[in-house]
């Protein structure tokens, strides 16, 4: 008679050895090291782009701003100048009209880099978090110093070169105007392709670790964007260099 072969139990193995979970968790441990920098720099050019969408609207509403009172908005008033609202009149107010909002409103929105990411102040009572929006909380965007900075009187019949010069730029939020590198008080913020807050050449406000800088996004008068890694002053001045 024929021997009947005895058979496996359907149970097959019970587990995972000690060595082979230990395998596992190192493979993991590789694709996450593979994956996260990737990730990173995704999210970041991500941000990159948002940022370069928020500029070119900047720039398309100070266009329109020059078309209706033929100088662009106020960098900096002069004095005590306060508009019809009882503010001073600055940029990041006088464009808002262009923007669907109210001229009282300071900044916010478009006027935000999703980059800017620092610590609350203590007056936000937001317990030290971090969040958008450079050191007020509603801006992260100046405009160029040679632009309305004291005077009311320029506009685009002043631009000798709109192609090379820039209009608006990254900054950690604290000026309303600026100002190119190697001036005393620097400020074009280099936060993007692995800068920070604290990516300026003047250092005064943001808090944690300097990062060396890396990338500015800036928007030109012409209405192209440039992701730059430094800003002379030849890009700030009104005149063809």
């Amino acid at each position: 008679m024929a021997k009947i072969p005895s058979q496996t139990s359907p149970r097959g193995r019970a587990g995972f050895t000690l060595i082979e979970l230990l395998v596992v968790i190192a493979i993991i441990a590789v694709l996450a090291g593979m994956l996260l920098p990737a990730l990173g720099r995704a999210r970041d050019k991500g941000r990159t782009a948002k940022c370069q969408s928020n500029l070119r609207q900047l720039m398309l509403a100070a266009s329109m701003y020059d078309d209706d009172f033929r100088v662009y908005p106020v960098g900096w008033p002069s004095g005590s100048a306060v508009g019809p609202d009882g503010l001073p009149p600055i940029w990041y107010r006088q464009l808002q009209p262009y923007l669907g909002r109210k001229s009282n409103v300071s900044g916010k929105g478009v006027f935000i880099c999703p980059s800017s990411v620092q610590k609350a102040q203590a007056d936000e009572k937001l317990g030290g978090a971090l969040r958008e929006g450079g050191f007020w909380g509603f801006l992260s965007y100046a405009q160029n110093t040679y632009v309305n900075n004291g005077v009311t009187t320029v506009g685009s019949k002043s631009m000798l070169d709109p192609v090379n010069t820039l209009m608006f730029a990254d900054t950690d939020g604290w000026d309303a105007c600026l100002y190119p590198d190697k001036d005393g008080t620097a400020n074009v913020c280099y936060r993007h392709s692995g800068g920070n807050e604290r990516s300026t050449d003047t250092q005064r406000v943001a808090s944690g670790p300097k990062k060396t800088k890396a990338r500015a996004d800036a928007v030109f008068v012409d209405g192209h964007v440039e992701l730059r890694r430094d800003a002379p002053k030849r890009i700030f001045t009104l005149e063809v260099d």
